[in-house]
């Protein structure tokens, strides 16, 4: 028997972060699209309560789903293809955006690669051993937290200005050009931030 959260008084914020952090670890664990029973499962919630989650992330851009309504994404995961290719331990997956990969590898302290293609036209392949990027020239692009917090949709608004770009330069010029602030990071520096922000999507709830 199932005990549904949202009677114990638990907010939609929580709730939302308890439906994205399960789908992630369903979606690592079976590389395939996510039904929201399943989701309702893992989360001890009603099926109901759960699409009704569901539908809210996905107009926020914070889960992608497929046109049966089961989940495709979570916390820049994604069992379909997508903006970026990465081997992960072995399986392929996708993520949103370039940050999503620094994030993904360093808090599963993963190994494997990624396929990123930069806005300048060039494709960053990273390799990373333990969820840390090796040595590598590219730069990651961040958008500021204001665009994250502010947009209506993530997954269109934030994620496509989040890349790799092959030199400083090149990723200052290209946000300058289009008036997007944000932060260039060495790849190193973007896996210690990725740690810190994925860490409580990929530690299972007691």
């Amino acid at each position: 028997m199932h005990t549904d959260r949202s009677r114990l008084g638990v907010t939609n914020v929580d709730s939302e972060a308890l439906i994205r952090a399960a789908a992630f670890r369903l979606l690592l664990a079976h590389a395939r699209p996510i039904a929201p029973d399943e989701l309702a499962t893992a989360t001890e919630s009603s099926t109901d309560r759960v699409q009704a989650l569901l539908a809210e992330l996905d107009r926020a851009g914070r889960i992608r789903r497929d046109g049966s309504g089961r989940v495709v994404g979570a916390a820049g995961l994604s069992v379909i293809p997508d903006r970026h290719q990465i081997q992960l331990d072995g399986r392929r997956f996708w993520t949103w955006c370039a940050y999503d990969i620094l994030g993904i590898f360093a808090a599963l302290a993963a190994n494997g690669r990624a396929v990123s293609p930069s806005p300048d036209g060039r494709t960053v392949v990273v390799v990373f051993e333990r969820g840390r990027p090796q040595k590598h020239s590219a730069v990651l692009f961040r958008p500021d937290d204001d665009l994250l917090t502010g947009c209506e949709n993530v997954y269109e608004e934030w994620c496509p200005n989040s890349n790799l770009f092959v030199s400083r330069r090149q990723a200052i010029t290209w946000a300058e050009e289009r008036g997007i602030p944000g932060r260039v990071m060495g790849l190193e520096e973007a896996s210690e931030l990725g740690t810190r922000d994925w860490a409580g999507v990929v530690q299972r709830q007691g």
